[in-house]
């Protein structure tokens, strides 16, 4: 099964540094998401006032964390199977990223509105070259920080993120339903199950106690000093 990974929002850091006092709220979104024939994943959306952290539970053993500090500009990446994280810049993670410019993609408001989890959302069109993305997303919940277009490789190198997530990037408005169209197939699906309001500890944006932190630049010195180097 081809895995995604959706570590996180880098058209969050596309956004403009007002985000940290920006409307939001505070609590857990759970969503569901499915591309193709792919399983669908469980995602824990959780945000408190610049930071944010996603959980998407790849399967029953494994879940995939990934923590956004805003005010430090740093991304916290927590190792599966490992009690061990990396840290790396916002910034040089979404250089990594975004790749192709938002420029090329529109978004239409269509005017049709549903309640989704007892929040009214109105229907949006993203549109690219990628494809048209049909996007319900409500003003209810303040702004969406994002979700990545996926991590993959040893080294978790990012992948360009979706359209629809640039289309909607500085927007006050969160999505609740987002389906993907790929040449009259639908080739992607996330919707939110359910919506939880709740005060969140700053400890649950943070890497867990007895977790190490991971250093690369003291392994990759250290491989330098391998007779094979010298």
């Amino acid at each position: 099964m081809k895995r995604i990974l959706p570590f996180l929002a880098l058209g969050l850091v596309l956004l403009n540094a007002n985000l940290l006092s920006a409307r939001t709220f505070e609590g857990t979104v759970t969503m569901q998401m499915s591309s193709g024939r792919d399983q669908a994943l469980t995602i824990l959306y959780s945000v408190k006032a610049g930071l944010l952290r996603v959980d998407t539970q790849v399967n029953p053993q494994m879940t995939a964390t990934a923590i956004l500090n805003l005010a430090k500009d740093e991304m916290i990446m927590l190792m599966p199977g490992q009690a061990m994280y990396m840290v790396m810049p916002i910034q040089k993670t979404a250089e990594d990223a975004t790749g192709h410019s938002a420029d090329d993609v529109t978004l239409e408001n269509t005017g049709i509105t549903e309640k989704i989890l007892g929040y009214t959302c109105t229907k949006y069109l993203a549109k690219s070259k990628e494809g048209v993305t049909e996007i319900w997303a409500t003003d209810e919940l303040g702004v969406f920080m994002g979700l990545s277009g996926g991590m993959s490789g040893p080294m978790g190198k990012s992948q360009p993120a979706a359209s629809w997530e640039k289309a909607l990037k500085g927007k006050d408005f969160f999505p609740l339903r987002v389906v993907g169209d790929a040449k009259g197939k639908k080739a992607f699906r996330l919707e939110a199950t359910a919506v939880e309001r709740k005060s969140l500890p700053d400890s649950h944006f943070a890497p867990p106690p007895g977790h190490r932190k991971f250093d690369m630049g003291g392994m990759m010195q250290g491989m330098g000093n391998l007779p094979f180097n010298r």
